[in-house]
């Protein structure tokens, strides 16, 4: 009989201690690098852009696109992680983890890009701290400030930099749909290896807005006529200096990724 109580109590104790490991992982990584410490030092560099100077229209893509209820839910989705794991099981491997915005910027604060479940179980308890401590604009706007855009690119401006030698509140209505696909799949849909996918990607995310009665008939016409041959006018060439950038996101993250020099992300 005590031997059955102590299995029992075994198999009841084993969760409660693997929950409070993960709770203590996630609060020994933000007590070493604290993000409200990491946002003000991202604030302070040169390539920094507040949220209040990104174009209205780019925040309402980039939304529609990586996280339409951002401003409405406490940092997860319920139906995502349910969703994700109905993939995931399928697949028999992580291949999905139904992350809205807030969990994405806690994984590239915190974690390399391998998908593992303990490493997703971390990032929620960061992420919930995340949402309690920040407002909704102040995580839009470090995540802006650091999302992937492809070819070694992190963050808005180095982004609008290299790939139309622009500031993001000079960006045309198709230049804003561009970046706002580009963080979607920045590696197997590179926009200058893989123009093609990129333009499959694209075309989707356009029929996902038209559906949702979230662009304008005008807007979704225009930026559809643009094809791989010619995804943008003013679209940097596929050429040696493109090549020179990395294709694909390194595994660690240490800070905000890997970063050209200044002097790099130029149109010339």
């Amino acid at each position: 009989m005590n031997t059955a109580i102590i299995l029992i109590a075994a198999v009841l104790l084993i969760p409660i201690l693997f929950f409070a490991g993960i709770v203590v992982y996630a609060n020994i990584l933000m007590l070493k690098r604290p993000f409200l410490r990491l946002y003000e030092m991202r604030k302070a560099e040169e390539d920094y852009c507040p949220v209040e100077k990104v174009p209205k229209l780019f925040i309402h893509f980039l939304l529609q696109i990586e996280d339409r209820y951002f401003y409405e839910h406490p940092g997860f989705l319920r139906e995502n992680i349910r969703d994700a794991i109905a993939l995931n099981l399928k697949a028999k491997k992580i291949i999905s983890g139904g992350s809205t915005i807030t969990q994405q910027l806690a994984k590239n604060l915190y974690f390399n890009f391998m998908k593992n479940y303990l490493r997703k179980a971390a990032e929620f308890i960061i992420t919930l701290s995340i949402e309690k401590k920040m407002s909704k604009d102040e995580i839009l706007d470090l995540y802006m400030n650091l999302i992937y855009f492809g070819n070694g690119l992190y963050g808005i401006t180095d982004g609008c930099a290299f790939y139309f030698g622009k500031k993001p509140w000079e960006l045309t209505t198709n230049q804003m749909f561009i970046m706002a696909c580009a963080p979607y799949a920045p590696t197997k849909g590179n926009i200058f290896r893989y123009p093609e996918v990129f333009e499959r990607i694209r075309n989707k995310r356009l029929d996902l807005l038209k559906k949702r009665g979230e662009i304008s008939k005008e807007d979704e016409e225009l930026i559809r006529s643009y094809r791989a041959a010619e995804l943008d006018p003013e679209l940097r060439k596929n050429d040696e200096f493109t090549l020179d950038y990395p294709d694909e996101v390194c595994l660690n993250n240490d800070r905000f990724g890997p970063k050209p020099v200044p002097e790099r992300v130029t149109r010339s």
